[in-house]
């Protein structure tokens, strides 16, 4: 248990990432003794129910000792979020909570109901358990007398003209006079290109939620940004991926999905040529945006002697942003080939992208 969480953890440290903690399901049966936890913080070193309630429980203690043991777990942890908590989670925060930083704590939050992670995240993405949604419906039942048969969700509001997150490359391009690149991409990959190419761990590090928050407002407000004024190279960093995980729809479209899944099945001589055929069949707005992209990524990678950052590393912080499939989140086993694809593009980018010209590139 213990190597498999080291295992999964180790998958996304090294990038942005968020963890959602369910709760439920936590008894004297299956809850492991103090003796075991004790030995599991001294496996998970300075690098690092019965069933899956075991599991959440142990995830959820180590994330409680590393927040303030081991920084390489918590620099990039976006969120913590906990959904279902019971006194007896709220009481043991509430121990740990002088020892832990007030950064770290900011990151924790308390949500009772599941419909809440909606205001967080793509809550149709997210694996749960049918015992946790039995739980919450129980729970909604309790306080409400009855069990609602249909969820009432208010009418998305309609996007603003000027909006530039969560919503399509076209409707962009329609509200910016034709102009092919998004006004975020520009100005971010501008921004880095004078200052942030020789920075160490870039696209690594995380920043502030609340701040990223107000960057995203101003932009889609139609109020100029000027990085300059937040004195974080890391944040237009973070801009440009929040920029490209929120699109509806993936950079690489949802079409390419089970294409790039094959990539590891072809032979490696013969991969770059493949990675051709697939880019040449993405729609021409896609391709320009795609290819001004992997220009910047292809010069930081080379700078990696300064910034650390090779083409496999941006591949590990990029692959899963520009793309996921259509239904539910990409599986670990999927991380390979969608890392892989995306370092071939970095790497070797004058060879995949020489082949095809679209007007107005």
């Amino acid at each position: 248990l213990l190597r498999y969480l080291k295992y999964t953890l180790d998958q996304y440290v090294e990038n942005d990432y968020t963890v959602v903690y369910f709760h439920y399901g936590l008894k004297s049966l299956n809850k492991p003794s103090l003796k075991w936890l004790q030995t599991a913080y001294k496996e998970f070193d300075r690098k690092y129910g019965s069933k899956i309630f075991v599991l959440r429980f142990v995830v959820f203690n180590i994330l409680l000792t590393i927040s303030f043991s081991f920084p390489r777990y918590k620099k990039n942890l976006k969120a913590l979020y906990v959904v279902h908590p019971t006194n007896f989670i709220k009481i043991l925060w509430n121990i740990f909570k002088p020892l832990i930083s007030h950064k770290f704590g900011k990151k924790v939050t308390y949500l009772n109901y599941l419909s809440d992670l909606a205001e967080h995240l793509k809550y149709d993405q997210l694996n749960i358990p049918q015992e946790v949604m039995r739980h919450d419906e129980n729970l909604r039942r309790k306080q409400k007398g009855k069990l609602p048969l249909v969820v009432k969700v208010p009418p998305p509001r309609p996007p603003l003209p000027t909006q530039q997150f969560g919503v399509s490359l076209q409707y962009i391009k329609d509200k910016n006079k034709g102009e092919l690149i998004p006004p975020v991409m520009k100005e971010t990959i501008s921004y880095l290109k004078s200052k942030g190419l020789q920075v160490e761990g870039l696209f690594r590090r995380s920043a502030s939620i609340q701040t990223i928050k107000d960057v995203q407002k101003l932009y889609n407000q139609g109020k100029s940004v000027n990085f300059d004024d937040y004195h974080d190279i890391h944040i237009p960093a973070v801009i440009l991926k929040t920029f490209l995980r929120e699109l509806p729809q993936p950079l690489l479209t949802f079409d390419c999905y089970d294409h790039i899944l094959g990539i590891t099945s072809v032979e490696s001589c013969l991969r770059v040529t493949r990675c051709k055929q697939i880019i040449q069949g993405l729609p021409e707005h896609n391709y320009i945006v795609l290819k001004y992209l992997m220009c910047f990524l292809h010069m930081v990678s080379q700078e990696s002697i300064y910034n650390r950052m090779t083409a496999s590393s941006l591949a590990c912080v990029f692959g899963l942003n520009l793309i996921w499939p259509s239904k539910g989140t990409a599986s670990l086993s999927a991380l390979v080939p969608l890392n892989l694809f995306t370092e071939l593009l970095i790497d070797f980018y004058t060879n995949i992208f020489n082949s095809r010209t679209v007007p107005g590139e």
